[in-house]
C-alpha cells in the first residue's frame, strides 16, 4: 500500500475506533456498574465516619465508667472513714456524700446519652455494613453482565488497535507526526483525498494553478485551503 492509501485505511481506522469506543462508554450495563461503584465508594466513606462515632461513644463510656468507680470509691471510703460520734464529721460527711451524689447523678445522666449515641451508632454501622455486602454482590452481578455485553465490542477494538499499529509501522515517522497533528486538529479528519479537482473534505475547488501544483506531487501533500494533508494519487507507490 501507498503511504496516501495507508493514511486514509489509518484514518477510517481511527474513526470506527473512536466510534466503538463512545459506544462501549455509553453501554447501559457500563454507566449502572459505575453507578453502583460510586455508591459503593461513598457508602464507605459513610461507614467510616459512623464507626468513628461509634469508638469515640465506647470511649467516653468506658471513661465515664472509670468515673463512675472513682466516685464510689470515694463514698465508700468517706463512709467507712467518719466517726459518728464526731458530728461536725458526720455533717462535712453528708456534705462530701452529697456533693457525690450529684456527680454520680451527672455521670448517670451522660452515660445514659453515651449508650443512646452507641446504639445509634451501632444501628447505623449495622445497616451500612448490610447495604455494602448487598451493594457488593450487585456489583459482581453488574461486572458479569457488562462483561458480557461489552466483549463484542472490546473483541472489535483489539482488532482494530492491531491494524492500527500495522498501519501504523508501515509509514514513516514524519508523516505519522503529521498525521497525529492533523488529526487533533480537524478532530479526527485530517486527511482527505482529491477528488477530480475538489478535496474530499473541505469542498474547495482547487485552481488550474493550484491543481497542477499538487497533482506535481503524485503522493501526499497539503490542502493549500484547509491546510488538511491531501492525498493527490492514493495508489501512487512514492
Amino acid at each position: 500500500m501507498s503511504n496516501g492509501e495507508n493514511l486514509l485505511s489509518l484514518q477510517e481506522v481511527d474513526i470506527e475506533l473512536s466510534q466503538l469506543k463512545d459506544k462501549l462508554a455509553q453501554l447501559p450495563e457500563l454507566k449502572d456498574l459505575a453507578k453502583k461503584r460510586r455508591a459503593l465508594a461513598a457508602a464507605k466513606e459513610e461507614l467510616l465516619k459512623v464507626v468513628a462515632l461509634r469508638k469515640d461513644a465506647e470511649t467516653d463510656l468506658a471513661d465515664l465508667a472509670e468515673e463512675e468507680a472513682e466516685y464510689r470509691r470515694r463514698v465508700d471510703e468517706a463512709q467507712k472513714s467518719v466517726d459518728s460520734s464526731d458530728y461536725h464529721r458526720v455533717q462535712n460527711l453528708e456534705i462530701e456524700l452529697s456533693n457525690l451524689a450529684k456527680w454520680l447523678d451527672k455521670v448517670a445522666f451522660d452515660q445514659r446519652s453515651c449508650t443512646a449515641r452507641l446504639e445509634e451508632a451501632s444501628a447505623r454501622e449495622q445497616k451500612g455494613r448490610e447495604f455494602i455486602e448487598k451493594l457488593e454482590a450487585a456489583i459482581i452481578r453488574s461486572g458479569q453482565a457488562a462483561r458480557v455485553a461489552a466483549t463484542d465490542l472490546q473483541n472489535d477494538i483489539a482488532e482494530l488497535e492491531r491494524r492500527r499499529e500495522k498501519l501504523t509501522r508501515q509509514l514513516p515517522d514524519s508523516l505519522h507526526e503529521a498525521y497525529t497533528v492533523a488529526s487533533k486538529q480537524f478532530r479526527g479528519l485530517g486527511v482527505e483525498k482529491l477528488e477530480g479537482s475538489t478535496p474530499s473534505l473541505c469542498r474547495m475547488a482547487l485552481t488550474e494553478a493550484s491543481l497542477n501544483e499538487v497533482k506535481r506531487t503524485k503522493g501526499v501533500t497539503t490542502c493549500p485551503y484547509c491546510h488538511r494533508i491531501l492525498i493527490v494519487d492514493e495508489g501512487d507507490q512514492k
